[in-house]
């Protein structure tokens, strides 16, 4: 805290301590033993709980922040609350070094409002949270600046492929302000210029491929924006680093993914029916040539017929037609009687089928 602070300080606290004296006078307490505590208590608290939230006289920096002090338009000086870290006295760079002590951490006095006063600005970002939801920040009115890296989320829409279809892209940055400075008084919003400059490469980047092919290539756009963009541009012009640019998500239209589903689900129902067409007809080869031996479809048909009536039907003629024992076992891979009736059913009609394929 400046001695400029420190008067300020001293000039509340003469002023509450006549007012407190001067209570306690009228009740005959002993002011030496009482004033002093209270004087330095009751300044300190009024700073703490009314000036420094209101930036009047004094502020509050957070933990990876900067303030910039105005003094009529013009910046006076940048505080920055950041450990390990400070600013270049001439050109207000961070840099790794050590802040002067500041006995209250991030509570400094700035200078004599409203000569002085704290730099507020309005400003908008959607960004990503830890859990990776997309939170979106509208236009608030902020005192200070981030200094640490952040994630930042931007769309981008109608962007056309090398066929002429329109894609929708989700881009992350991540990007850190190493010139608070610059980032506040060289442009007027840095987050929309590095956003709009991503969004103009993004276009001229899809459209050198198909959508099949970067949907199976995310890492390459994002790589090759950030490789477009103008990192040094930004860092030397704008005090912004951007580290690194993701694509998120890309996707075509409604319709077109509609489309493409069911052009999916037609060629695996497709797919399906030539599976399942394929095993019945090696099911129906393998079961001729079993019967090949036995002879007489239309006797087997009769058979089948008749074990679907009773269990006793099924055992007289199974005993009474040489065969055919032989015959459902090679079917079934099992005696007749561990047969069942569904098995006996789904059989018939397979011989059926067969009978018809022949008489054609």
């Amino acid at each position: 805290m400046k001695i400029g602070g420190v008067i300020i300080w001293v000039v509340i606290s003469l002023v509450l301590w006549w007012i407190v004296a001067f209570l306690l006078g009228l009740f005959g307490i002993a002011l030496p033993l009482l004033v002093v505590p209270l004087f330095f208590l009751l300044s300190f608290l009024i700073i703490y709980f009314y000036l420094a939230p209101r930036n009047l006289y004094f502020t509050f920096v957070r933990e990876g922040t900067a303030k910039a002090i105005v003094r009529g338009g013009e910046v006076a000086q940048m505080l920055i609350q950041w450990k390990g870290h400070t600013l270049d006295p001439e050109t207000w760079e961070v840099i790794e070094g050590r802040e002067p002590w500041h006995p209250f951490g991030g509570l400094r006095y700035y200078g004599l409002w409203p000569i002085y006063d704290v730099y507020i600005y309005d400003f908008k970002w959607t960004g990503v949270t830890e859990d990776g939801k997309v939170e979106s920040h509208p236009k608030e009115t902020l005192d200070y600046i981030l200094l640490k890296e952040d994630v930042y989320w931007a769309k981008v829409e109608k962007a056309e492929d090398k066929n002429k279809l329109p894609l929708t892209l989700e881009l992350l940055f991540t990007i850190q302000v190493v010139n608070p400075y610059k980032a506040l008084f060289n442009i007027e919003n840095w987050l929309e210029a590095v956003i709009n400059r991503a969004r103009a490469q993004t276009r001229n980047i899809i459209t050198q491929k198909s959508y099949e092919h970067w949907i199976q290539d995310l890492a390459s756009i994002g790589r090759e924006i950030t490789e477009r963009i103008g990192k040094e541009e930004f860092e030397e012009r704008y005090g912004i680093k951007i580290r690194k640019i993701e694509v998120k998500d890309i996707n075509p239209p409604e319709e077109y993914r509609k489309a493409t589903i069911a052009k999916y689900l037609a060629e695996r129902e497709k797919d399906k029916i030539i599976t399942e067409a394929e095993a019945e007809k090696a099911r129906i080869e393998r079961v001729y040539s079993t019967i090949q031996d036995f002879g007489d479809i239309g006797k087997l048909i009769r058979v089948c017929e008749a074990v679907e009536k009773s269990e006793l039907a099924a055992s007289l003629t199974i005993q009474a037609i040489p065969g055919i024992q032989e015959v459902l076992r090679g079917i079934f891979g099992k005696p007749p009687e561990a047969i069942t009736q569904e098995e006996i059913r789904e059989f018939k009609e397979l011989l059926k089928k067969i009978q018809k394929n022949l008489q054609k």
